[in-house]
C-alpha cells in the first residue's frame, strides 16, 4: 500500500514546462525529469517557459465536444 501512494506521489507531481503555444489552447509540454512530452489543449492561458502541474490545469476532452 505505502509503495501505491509513493507512485502516485511521484508521478501525480510531475511538473511540465510549456515548451511552445502550437495554437490558440494548443501547448507542446516537456517534463525534463522523466523526458516525457505531451500536448493539451486547455482554455487556460500558459505561459512558455513556465512549469505546471498537469492536475492543476483544466484539459479540454476533445473526445466529450465531437
Amino acid at each position: 500500500m505505502a509503495s501505491c501512494l509513493m507512485l502516485v506521489s511521484i508521478f501525480g507531481c510531475s511538473k511540465y514546462q510549456v515548451v511552445s503555444e502550437l495554437d490558440v489552447h494548443l501547448y507542446h509540454l516537456h517534463n525534463p525529469k522523466t523526458n516525457q512530452v505531451e500536448v493539451i489543449v486547455t482554455e487556460q492561458k500558459l505561459k512558455v517557459g513556465e512549469f505546471y502541474r498537469l492536475k492543476s490545469i483544466k484539459l479540454i476532452d476533445l473526445e466529450k465536444n465531437d
